[in-house]
């Protein structure tokens, strides 16, 4: 005898809307999402903290309602145009080598783009930067927030992907000992410069008009590194003259605005370098961070770091 066959009622138009609905609701995991688009990834080598990817998609978009399960941050291998979508408003960025977007967990975006991309992709877990923020930094891990940002260079970031990079392709015994000190590394930086500061917290601003003006200075700095800047220009960002900046920027950075540029360059430039640098020459990886040509990065590359673009390379 046959089994007798069982029938499901047809779905309704009004419960898969509410299915839809309940999947667009959640956060996603990005490991999930276009895994063909992988080229090279941590996630097989039980890393807990933080993950790192090497991805290469072709013209598309992805539409994220209700963000990702972890704290994303991107790393821009390459050129390419992308344009955004979120609660910050439309942007349209011309991508170069070194781009950071920061995306915080549960952050709703949508990205499109019409040509072919490649990036790094670093993500921490959200629990991991409440630790370290309550038990490092003393700060209240139920109200602090990461914000979502985009820059043209973030030196620190692109040095750790580089190391998250070779890590993931040395791939050893002890690759989640390293990745864990390099999520504590991240962590402290996203902490220290991607945080959202509620309005009225004492506890978490910096009152005095040292740190306003060198805080908008180097933020000013990082955002603008790859453009031609100078101490004018940094300045008025920072609203004091460029006589009292260099003052105020010496006294708590030990050094002055310009040299600080050009360190931020030569260690964009040295990140690059290290994580491959998508297919770009010495001399487009000079011109993506800010120096005027190959020579110009020849020389303080070699002024700050004691070696040339090439030795390094090799």
């Amino acid at each position: 005898m046959y089994a007798p066959m069982t029938t499901r009622s047809p779905v309704s138009r009004h419960e898969a809307a509410q299915a839809r609905t309940e999947i667009q609701s959640r956060a996603v995991d990005i490991a999930m999402l276009r895994p063909e688009s992988v080229q090279l990834s941590s996630r097989s080598l039980g890393w807990s903290l933080l993950n790192f990817e090497r991805r290469e998609v072709g013209p598309s978009c992805r539409h994220l309602p209700a963000g990702a399960t972890e704290h994303l941050i991107f790393v821009s291998l390459g050129g390419g145009v992308l344009e955004r979508e979120s609660a910050q408003g439309r942007a349209r960025h011309e991508l170069s080598p070194g781009f950071v977007a920061v995306l915080p967990s549960g952050h709703p975006v949508r990205w499109s783009w019409s040509s072919r991309i490649s990036f790094s992709l670093l993500a921490l877990q959200p629990e991991f930067l409440h630790q370290v923020a309550q038990e490092r930094l003393g700060l209240d891990a139920q109200k602090i927030r990461l914000t979502f940002a985009e820059r043209e260079q973030d030196p620190a970031i692109a040095t750790i992907a580089a190391a998250l990079a070779r890590e993931t392709l040395r791939g050893d015994a002890g690759s989640c000992v390293y990745s864990d000190s390099l999520a504590n590394i991240l962590a402290v930086h996203l902490l220290r410069n991607y945080l959202e500061t509620p309005e009225g917290d004492q506890r978490n601003t910096q009152r005095t008009v040292v740190h306003r003006a060198v805080s908008k200075a180097i933020a000013f700095i990082q955002h603008n590194q790859a453009r031609d800047i100078h101490l004018a220009d940094i300045a008025t960002a920072a609203h004091v003259s460029p006589f009292h900046l260099t003052r105020l920027f010496k006294r708590a950075m030990g050094v002055a605005p310009y040299q600080y540029l050009i360190q931020m360059r030569v260690n964009s430039a040295r990140a690059l370098i290290a994580a491959g640098g998508g297919e770009y020459s010495l001399a487009q990886i000079a011109t993506s961070v800010g120096f005027a040509d190959q020579s110009h990065l020849n020389r303080h590359f070699k002024r700050v770091l004691g070696m040339t673009p090439k030795q390094m390379a090799h």
